[in-house]
């Protein structure tokens, strides 16, 4: 196991009315904006999950696998800056934050051997 477990953030996105009244083709450019964002931060993994039709909390959240914080407040910051939050078509509306079986990487600290996670 790494010194530091992988943090891991959950964001939950609400897209507005006005993002939905956009063609698909529009929609799919800024899609392709958005992954040429992503792709320039290797350093975070991420997974984009539709929800709208599943929740009314959410209508998207994202999955975020970083292990450095920076990086991954970089590209949000690089997201934020992007048509898609200054329009705004979507908003964020709650982050949850966690760390990778973070009890495993702090028993082994302390001399507890736990064995791997499932």
């Amino acid at each position: 196991m790494t010194d530091e477990p992988v943090t891991v953030a959950v964001v939950e996105l609400k897209v507005e009315p006005t993002y939905l009244q956009l063609s698909r083709e529009e929609r799919a450019a800024h899609w392709l904006a958005l992954q040429e964002i992503i792709a320039a931060h290797p350093k975070v993994g991420v997974v984009w999950h539709d929800a709208d039709a599943l929740s009314g909390e959410c209508s998207d959240f994202v999955i975020c696998h970083f292990q450095t914080l920076f990086d991954y407040h970089c590209m949000w910051e690089e997201i934020k800056d992007g048509p898609l939050f200054m329009t705004p078509y979507f908003n964020i509306t709650r982050v949850l934050l966690g760390m990778e079986n973070a009890f495993v990487a702090y028993d082994e600290k302390i001399g507890i051997e736990v064995g791997q996670p499932a």
